[in-house]
C-alpha cells in the first residue's frame, strides 16, 4: 500500500485588505468603514457606559448601539461613523491629495484609507 503524502494547511497571505482579497468592489471604502466601525465599537466598549446611555448620547436606539458594538458594518455609512466618532470626543481629520496635474484626473483610481 502506497503512503499518501500529508499536505500541510493551505493558506494565502493577505494583501492587508481582506475585502480586496475577497474580490469585493469598493474594497478600500469597505476597509475604511470597517476601521471606523472598529474605533467606534472600541470606544463604546471601553467607555463604561451602558448601551442605553450611549444610545441617548449618540441620539440613536439601543439596538443600533448593539449593532455598532457587534460590528454590523452594512448598517452604517462612513459619514454616520465619523459623526459618532466626533460625538464620542474624537478629532477626525480628512486629508485629500489631489493629482499633480490635470492629466492625472481619471488616469488612476485614488485610494481611501483610515489611518
Amino acid at each position: 500500500m502506497a503512503k499518501q503524502k500529508e499536505e500541510g494547511p493551505t493558506y494565502e497571505i493577505s494583501s492587508g485588505n481582506v475585502f480586496a482579497d475577497l474580490g469585493l468592489e469598493q474594497s478600500d471604502e469597505l476597509l475604511a468603514r470597517a476601521k471606523l466601525l472598529n474605533d467606534v465599537s472600541t470606544l463604546i466598549k471601553n467607555s463604561g457606559f451602558a448601551q442605553k446611555e450611549v444610545a441617548e448620547k449618540l441620539g440613536i436606539t439601543q439596538p443600533k448601539v448593539s449593532m455598532l458594538v457587534s460590528g454590523q458594518l452594512s448598517a452604517f455609512s462612513a459619514d454616520t461613523l465619523i459623526h459618532y466618532l466626533s460625538i464620542l470626543g474624537c478629532e477626525v481629520q480628512i486629508r485629500i491629495k489631489k493629482p499633480r496635474s490635470k492629466t492625472g484626473i481619471f488616469r488612476h483610481r485614488g485610494h481611501i484609507a483610515v489611518c
